[in-house]
């Protein structure tokens, strides 16, 4: 006769864990330098500290590379853009959401588009840097609150009187003030919305 002491309940841990799989794995630290989109595909480019990051057109970062070092944004990997820490400045401009890659990025069709654009500003504004707005006479989709949210300027509400005291002006804020009043010939509102 054979006889079996037994110490406590069977021991299923090992079938338990099989059938739950990662569930059950301890968390693994994440790495701050991991891998990420722009890094997988070698699309984060090379930014010179104090740059600017720009979700607008081809022309407005002509406009603003011959004041400052910029770098224009790009969909999917604008938040990474934005956590470098040689970018100190987000400038939105409102004609990007008729045209190109940022097309409808203020309406609900692209919400996908305005959550980064909002994500970028917040990661600039939670280390003191800022975001500002330039509108280009339209208004804005079902996303533009959204978008303005996380701006710290809006180009829109500069008042005339602000502007006619004669104050000093950056080359870069009187570049961006022109484009919202519509002073600058060179600016397009990019179609009818």
């Amino acid at each position: 006769m054979r006889t079996t002491v037994e110490t406590g309940p069977p021991d299923n841990r090992g079938a338990a864990l099989t059938a739950i799989g990662r569930a059950a794995t301890p968390p693994v630290p994440e790495s701050a330098d991991g891998p990420s989109l722009g890094r997988l595909t070698h699309s984060t480019p090379t930014v010179d500290p104090g740059s600017a990051l720009i979700v607008g057109t081809p022309e407005l970062a002509r406009d603003v590379l011959t004041i400052r070092p910029a770098v224009v944004g790009m969909p999917g990997i604008l938040a990474e853009m934005a956590s470098l820490p040689e970018i100190d400045l987000l400038i939105i401009d409102a004609v990007a959401f008729s045209h190109g890659p940022w097309l409808g990025a203020d309406d609900h069709q692209s919400r996908h588009l305005a959550e980064e654009i909002f994500e970028a500003g917040r990661l600039l504004r939670a280390r003191g840097d800022q975001t500002w707005f330039v509108p280009n006479g339209t208004r804005l989709g079902t996303m533009g609150d959204r978008v303005l949210s996380t701006c710290t300027a809006n180009f829109a509400e500069v008042s005339e009187a602000d502007i006619e005291e004669g104050a000093n002006q950056s080359p870069l804020w009187s570049l961006l003030v022109d484009l919202a009043t519509g002073e600058n010939p060179r600016r397009s509102t990019g179609g009818n919305r």
